[in-house]
């Protein structure tokens, strides 16, 4: 899988902007030059949506109605036409998917192509909340698993409405039944039992794999989602008008293997750097495990986060993937990659 091409339009900075990638791409510009823009549209074609912006609708040009990301990929000796389109009327936003300009639907598209970001503020995964180390695993499992994709889609609707049942009623706006909530309460245990067992699987498969950037374990505190739970907080969650329980108050929690120390309390900063090198490089093999292709690898300001040695290492882990990387300065490139086969370098 190689990206050929991306085209911009109405895209943060880059009101139009059309770009050649190659197997090695850098970068080079200053700071908000719009380089980790391009990294995000890039990003965004496999996800459906931004990683770094709240609300989508954030990354349309300032005076625009719309922005347009297209890309071109070679996949399998085959083209395949890439387009998501956001919209912005009467403050309404609304997303097409397009493949070979041909519509499909979000859970149809994210499969069509993967990609593995890293950029400075990954760190915050192991350091800051629980939601943030699920939006990150969520991401994961997004790309490669059309039933997780389907089945996080009817779990969020679900909850969705139930939390807003549930704060209907702390407000004494509107009373329930207990049989009121049984509908979405089936929808919640049958979909979220998937999305629990997806995540065992990734968290089986980080655990297993031998990792020689940095060790550690990955431990998964579950929130199981079951009608005997949603029973026994029926009551806290009427008062609290929110739901209590399931999959979206998991955690996923770092330690170190032989102390079982816990690595955002006891770690150094460079020792969670390197938890998530060593964490993005096993996100390569996963994705490549569940959907056959090496996804394409963006890495953002690389050259600030590690050393030498430790990037040599990054890259020597790898496979033979497409790589699109940033940097200020070209004088920042190792050797090594600047002697990649099929190297292109955009300046900003």
């Amino acid at each position: 899988m190689i990206l050929k091409n991306l085209k911009l339009k109405n895209f943060r900075n880059h009101r139009s902007a059309s770009f050649g990638l190659f197997s090695t791409t850098i970068i080079i510009g200053p700071n908000t030059a719009g380089k980790t823009n391009i990294l995000e549209a890039i990003n965004i074609l496999s996800r459906g949506k931004s990683f770094r912006a709240e609300h989508d609708k954030d990354t349309i040009c300032e005076g625009a109605e719309f922005t347009r990301i297209e890309a071109e990929i070679d996949y399998e000796n085959e083209k395949i036409k890439l387009a998501v389109i956001f919209s912005n009327t009467n403050n309404y936003l609304s997303k097409k998917f397009l493949v070979n300009n041909v519509p499909k639907r979000l859970s149809d598209f994210a499969s069509k192509f993967t990609s593995v970001l890293f950029t400075p503020h990954d760190i915050e995964i192991i350091a800051t909340s629980p939601s943030l180390r699920r939006r990150y695993i969520d991401s994961i499992l997004y790309q490669s698993d059309k039933k997780y994709r389907i089945a996080f889609s009817l779990y969020e609707k679900a909850l969705k409405r139930r939390n807003r049942m549930l704060y209907d009623m702390r407000e004494g706006k509107k009373q329930y039944k207990r049989a009121d909530f049984e509908y979405f309460e089936k929808i919640l245990i049958e979909q979220g039992s998937i999305l629990t067992s997806k995540r065992e699987e990734f968290v089986d498969f980080v655990n297993e794999r031998n990792k020689e950037i940095f060790d550690f374990v990955l431990f998964y505190d579950k929130s199981e989602m079951s009608e005997a739970r949603l029973f026994k907080y029926h009551f806290e969650e009427q008062a609290a008008g929110i739901t209590l329980v399931g999959p979206q108050r998991d955690d996923f929690i770092f330690y170190f293997p032989k102390t079982k120390k816990v690595i955002r309390e006891f770690g150094s900063r460079g020792e969670e750097r390197l938890t998530i090198f060593q964490l993005k490089v096993l996100e390569v093999n996963y994705l490549l495990r569940a959907t056959g292709h090496i996804p394409v690898l963006l890495l953002d300001d690389i050259f600030s986060e590690l050393d030498d040695t430790n990037i040599h290492k990054v890259f020597d882990l790898l496979p033979d993937q497409q790589t699109i990387l940033t940097t200020t300065h070209r004088e920042f490139i190792p050797k090594k990659i600047l002697n990649r086969e099929e190297v292109s370098i955009i300046e900003l």
